[in-house]
């Protein structure tokens, strides 16, 4: 079943694209993404199909089409861990749309949904464009893991960051 994606007054989808949950079938598309948008840090398709698979997750995806029935522009994914939720990805392959912030909203759902009182996050230190989209959403920064990233040249820190659910 798809979820129309609302714009942010909350009508129905004009951009031509929907949610739905992702599903094995989409594993492959969602590998293929990770390689284009996270090229260091891409998960293949068994990573993706454990977290698909995974009783303690819950992914989506953003296709075009009313119905969310044709090529993915857009995934995310949470771990839910009690009274906290992790975010462990979110990509788009057409931003400034609106379609991180409607899979970052679905994933929010979900956690509440799932029980957890807050949602946790890791973002690149170099990742600015990131790091402004979530404060612009409301989280914080609570801290900082220490070289996290392996890049080709060394390491990045990651940021954590947070916000009540």
């Amino acid at each position: 079943m798809a979820v129309a994606a609302e714009d942010d007054e909350g009508r129905a989808p004009r951009r031509g694209w929907a949610l739905r949950p992702a599903t094995l079938e989409d594993v492959e598309e969602i590998a293929f993404a990770e390689l284009e948008l996270f090229p260091e840090e891409a998960w293949n398709v068994f990573q993706v199909a454990a977290e698909i698979e995974h009783p303690d997750r819950r992914y989506v995806i953003a296709a075009a089409g009313e119905e969310a029935e044709r090529g993915l522009i857009g995934y995310a994914g949470i771990m839910l861990a009690g009274d906290t939720a992790d975010l462990h990805t979110i990509g788009t392959r057409r931003p400034g749309e609106g379609i991180g912030r409607a899979l970052l909203g679905w994933c929010e759902e979900q956690a509440r949904s799932g029980g957890a009182a807050r949602l946790l996050l890791e973002v690149r230190e170099d990742n600015d464009r990131a790091r402004a989209f979530y404060t612009t959403a409301g989280y914080e920064e609570i801290g900082r893991r220490r070289a996290y990233y392996r890049v080709r040249d060394g390491y990045v820190d990651a940021i954590v960051m947070q916000r009540e659910l």
